[in-house]
């Protein structure tokens, strides 16, 4: 369990690195001390969340928008805003979970498909 634990952090802490480094007007949700391990969301100014969704989605990445809490709602997540998350800011949230079976080159992928799709 503990090997996985640690796979699970060596790619979220890539990811967020990576975002952090690429991608301007971010900002990461949460506690990084106190999270699940692969479990990561992150917004994104001025963007819509769900057109995000959809085009990773066409990219072959899954991810999801908002928190856990709310997957599916067209409103803000009632999670981000109760953690201060401006309901502007939190449309464009982006929830990414890693599991087992992903690599450093899936993050790689990803990173790069959203650094191209914000450029848009």
């Amino acid at each position: 369990m503990e090997r996985y634990h640690n796979q699970l952090s060596i790619l979220s802490d890539y990811y967020l690195r990576q975002v952090q480094n690429k991608i301007p007007n971010i900002k990461i949700n949460g506690d990084l001390s106190h999270k699940l391990a692969g479990n990561n969301n992150i917004c994104f100014a001025g963007i819509d969340g769900s057109k995000l969704v959809k085009e990773l989605d066409e990219k072959g990445i899954c991810v999801s928008s908002g928190s856990a809490c709310s997957a599916g709602l067209i409103n803000p997540s009632h999670v981000l805003l109760a953690i201060g998350v401006n309901p502007n800011l939190a449309r464009g949230s982006l929830r990414v979970t890693f599991g087992k079976e992903n690599t450093i080159d899936d993050v790689k992928y990803l990173v790069d498909s959203l650094e191209k799709l914000l450029k848009k």
